[in-house]
């Protein structure tokens, strides 16, 4: 059975990532590239994947992605489809990113593999379900959005972890 401090730690980045999806979804202006955002709740899985084992962040990747799309009007549309396999594709690189090349690489750098591997997903996803190959052009942009978006992420993710590290140390002692 799991500590009780973990459910509740693995239940606050749960509820963090919700929240961080749904105001980007719900609340941020469009961007101009089609499909393109932030990608806010992806730093909060970084985090599971760093606390926690590579499951636990694909299970988190999953719940998160269904309780936004759930409470966004989207269950089961294209854009769950395009949420969630973006989500557990960047999930799954950076859960291989981060075991065997934390180091060479920092948060920042994992975060980018993310971005990249979570556009790069849809752009393949939206070739399949529109069947149109000229959907590719918006490649140079989505590397572009991935860049901007992926590696400030990171950077958020090397500035909390070190907090929830020591917060994790004290409920340990406690």
């Amino acid at each position: 059975m799991r500590p009780l401090r973990d459910i509740v730690l693995l239940s606050m980045l749960l509820a963090a990532g919700v929240i961080l999806q749904v105001i980007e979804a719900t609340y941020l202006p469009p961007l101009i590239i089609p499909g393109a955002k932030l990608g806010l709740a992806n730093s909060v899985t970084l985090l599971v994947i760093i606390f926690f084992t590579g499951k636990d962040a694909l299970v988190h990747t999953v719940v998160r992605v269904l309780t936004v799309a759930l409470l966004t009007g989207t269950f089961l549309s294209t854009t769950f489809l395009y949420s969630l396999a973006g989500g557990l594709t960047s999930a799954i690189m950076m859960i291989l990113w981060s075991r065997h090349f934390y180091g060479a690489f920092s948060y920042a750098g994992i975060s980018l593999i993310g971005a990249l591997t979570h556009n790069m997903t849809q752009l393949f996803l939206s070739i399949l379900i529109l069947g149109h190959i000229g959907i590719v052009s918006l490649l140079p942009w989505l590397i572009v959005m991935a860049i901007i978006a992926g590696v400030p992420n990171g950077l958020l993710v090397n500035l909390v972890q070190p907090r929830l590290q020591k917060i994790n140390e004290q409920l340990l002692r406690a």
